[in-house]
């Protein structure tokens, strides 16, 4: 299902950015359970762990029907307060008024604030206080130290009980594109060098604001869609990301070349969204060279474009190129453009 803008359905939107949703897990109606994930722990001093604000997020959903899975979480999800108390890395960019409130109730139970009846003349005040607490930047330390400390607080808790203060996670889930996810792939397309990723990452954040929204309604992107020389295939193998199909001799028959790259571009995003775990974001992509005649003229200039855009804004996002049929020539053309091609 593409993204489309809500005021707009024709403009589609990039499937992720910076802001965050936010989930808060309560287990008022069993204070004793268990989350039922395993977590990851950003405290390590690790580059790639920069921009996220959190010293715990989920790292895998255990099975059963667990509290977890009973609230919604998901994999990456960023724990950033316990019990009201932030413990976050960094500071918060949005106003939590300005984020999307995903919380599921477990058994019924609401967990909205229930104080919008509280008139008292210092409510204002409590709230401004509270929400200085919930955004608390906990300091770094030594390794993991801040991460055993959000595990204390969490533990104490339990141990404790106590049904009138029940554990509550407040949560931050960030999407695939988001720089808190994909920071890590920028850093180990460019080796490591942290100067040469940032001015990647900055290069595409730029991009990404002159490219979106893409009008679908534009004739050029419909030719491509409707002609689906560039769409989804099923592929039978449930452990390969999903597959962007490019039929070449489609393409090289349209009019107009325009809408390739924006079609592309829209087929990508979508299928991206899609990832389990949004810190590898992965799709694969099948070629379909069936009817090209390189004596014909093999439009090299239209992979060139697709590629052009491709590469520099969402790296390390494939899993596995296949084009077939293949000759010499297209596999030497490939080579030199850098693309990996499994044959």
């Amino acid at each position: 299902m593409m993204t489309t803008a809500k005021t707009n359905p024709s403009l589609f939107v990039s499937t992720s950015n910076d802001k965050p949703k936010l989930l808060t897990i309560s287990f008022a109606s069993d204070p004793s359970a268990s989350l039922g994930a395993q977590l990851l722990s950003h405290d390590k001093g690790l580059v790639e762990d920069m921009f996220n604000p959190a010293y715990a997020s989920i790292l895998r959903l255990v099975d059963g029907e667990t509290i977890a899975k009973k609230s919604g979480v998901a994999i990456g999800d960023a724990i950033v307060a316990v019990n009201g108390e932030g413990f976050r890395r960094l500071a918060p960019e949005y106003d939590e008024s300005q984020l999307e409130h995903i919380t599921a109730a477990v058994n019924g139970i609401s967990l909205h604030n229930n104080n919008n009846n509280n008139n008292n003349e210092n409510s204002g005040n409590d709230d401004e206080d509270a929400k200085k607490q919930k955004n608390r930047v906990v300091s770094e330390n030594k390794n993991n130290e801040s991460y055993n400390l959000l595990l204390t607080k969490i533990k104490s808790i339990k141990k404790a009980a106590d049904p009138k203060q029940p554990l509550l996670l407040s949560l931050e889930r960030y999407g695939w594109d988001s720089k808190v996810n994909a920071w890590r792939r920028f850093l180990i397309a460019r080796n490591g060098d942290v100067a040469a990723a940032t001015k990647m990452m900055t290069a595409h954040t730029t991009w990404k604001h002159k490219t979106f929204p893409i009008d679908i309604s534009d004739q050029n992107v419909q030719n491509v869609i409707q002609s689906k020389s560039v769409c989804e295939i099923d592929v039978p193998k449930n452990d390969l990301p999903p597959t962007v199909y490019v039929n070449f001799a489609k393409l090289q028959e349209l009019d107009s070349h325009e809408g390739v790259v924006k079609a592309f571009i829209i087929c990508t995003e979508t299928l991206l969204a899609r990832a389990s775990d949004p810190r590898f974001p992965l799709t694969c992509q099948f070629i379909d060279l069936s009817n090209v005649r390189i004596a014909s003229g093999f439009r090299v200039d239209i992979l060139k474009q697709v590629y052009g855009a491709f590469e520099p804004n969402y790296p390390e996002t494939l899993s596995k190129m296949v084009m077939y049929p293949v000759s010499k020539m297209v596999v030497s053309f490939f080579r030199t453009v850098h693309i990996y091609i499994c044959i």
